[in-house]
């Protein structure tokens, strides 16, 4: 099968693999060209993969793609204020897109990120914290401001599909508890949904 890829091709393939196993997520939307090159070539980067044990999920439905190593021993851990954000802003993806065609990102704002904050008692990110934040959802394109006052409440956040991969349907439920656990302090476990970058990075 790789016998009948192009050696220009091939290097298309080998930098969007770099990037994928560095970040696990990939939007159309946001890369269009490796997009297509995923596509073009599901079949043979499938065995490429294959041999290193890392799972590749091209979800044409929604557009993006999702790599991951079965044994979860490249996911990453965070801190507490970073997995709160993270478990916050995939219940808002979840509540956003009801009623949404299956292109249409999901949005939020600012402020309401605050409010769903405020509606589980916790504490604000610090000015420092939540450009990590960002920054962190913008690397691993799951979601990305398009406002640059990151701080006002008007700053509008666009979701990518990207969150139905860092935490599944059927943990949703879940969320709230744990995210209630975080509040109180019960919850020791550093978050490690996202899968940790590896030296390909």
């Amino acid at each position: 099968m790789w016998e009948e890829v192009s050696e220009q091709e091939r290097q298309k393939i080998k930098a969007v693999l770099n990037r994928l196993l560095g970040a696990n997520f990939l939007v159309r939307e946001k890369d269009r060209d490796g997009y297509a090159v995923i596509r073009r070539h599901k079949e043979a980067i499938e065995q490429y993969l294959q041999m290193l044990d890392w799972e590749i999920i091209v979800d044409e439905r929604h557009e993006c793609v999702f790599v991951q190593s079965p044994d979860s021993s490249f996911r990453r851990s965070m801190d507490r204020e970073l997995s709160i954000w993270l478990l916050v802003l995939r219940l808002i993806y979840q509540e956003k897109r009801k009623g949404l065609t299956i292109s249409a990102f999901p949005s939020t704002t600012i402020h309401e990120i605050r409010t769903k904050y405020e509606t589980f008692r916790l504490s604000w990110l610090t000015k420092t914290k939540l450009e990590q934040a960002i920054k962190l959802c913008a690397r691993y394109q799951l979601a990305e401001a398009l406002d640059a006052d990151i701080r006002s409440d008007d700053c509008r956040i666009v979701l990518y599909h990207t969150w139905l991969y860092v935490i599944d349907s059927e943990q949703l439920n879940a969320l709230q508890s744990r995210i209630e656990q975080y509040r109180t302090g019960e919850e020791r476990g550093m978050f490690d949904e996202v899968a940790e970058e590896t030296a390909a990075d």
